[in-house]
């Protein structure tokens, strides 16, 4: 399949990972702020099940990268939406247009897992490096470049923390460079809408679950 339409299907894309090698240095690793900060106006669309977002573009290392930070409220406990977002069984589920996902290895406090996303006509296969973030209800993510990929480059993390009674606060951050060609200038906004949508998806997969497990 030639390689524009396996990038194409990157706009399938969920989750990041790092612009980084396996092997990167814990200090070069994506790293995100410690709780964010909202307005008034952001916070009321928390609170009514409305998704905050913050776009960005920015270029870094030679590449253009797309993408940004959403927020949404997930009724439902930290630990459920990390299960959720940890294991090999359920990302097909909890991430968008996810076909696949298996576990290569693990390595200390790594886990490395190979992603399959696109739809019927096309697809894109590449690995990402996972790591939790010790003391915190975090995951960082990002592309492990010694094993085949069909992007060129995608890093960010899953944040989720307490947020009333019973429900959580997901932060999605992710930075995506799709490479250059016709597909960036086609397909770049398209590509963003789609990572921003991300804790959305999550919550439409995680709430019926853990209403569920509720009663």
């Amino acid at each position: 399949m030639p390689a524009v339409f396996l990038r194409r299907a990157v706009v399938s894309l969920l989750v990041a990972t790092g612009a980084l090698a396996l092997s990167a240095p814990a200090a070069a690793r994506p790293h995100s702020k410690a709780q964010p900060t909202f307005h008034r106006a952001e916070r009321d669309q928390l609170v009514a099940g409305d998704a905050v977002r913050r776009p960005l573009t920015f270029e870094r290392f030679g590449g253009r990268y797309v993408g940004g930070v959403s927020y949404q409220v997930v009724r439902a406990r930290p630990e459920e939406v990390l299960a959720a977002l940890g294991s090999v069984d359920t990302m097909p589920q909890a991430l968008p247009r996810t076909k696949r996902a298996r576990l290569v290895d693990i390595r200390g406090h790594l886990a490395r897992v190979e992603l399959v996303q696109g739809n019927a006509l096309m697809e894109a296969r590449y690995t990402v490096a996972l790591e939790r973030v010790s003391g915190r209800n975090e995951l960082r993510f990002w592309l492990d470049r010694s094993r085949p990929h069909d992007i060129d480059d995608v890093w960010g993390y899953f944040r989720v923390t307490p947020f009333g009674r019973g429900q959580s606060l997901v932060t999605v951050a992710v930075a995506l460079d799709v490479g250059p060609g016709v597909v960036r200038m086609l397909f770049e906004e398209r590509i963003r809408e789609v990572i921003l949508a991300t804790p959305s998806h999550i919550k439409a997969f995680v709430e019926p679950r853990a209403l569920a497990d509720a009663r």
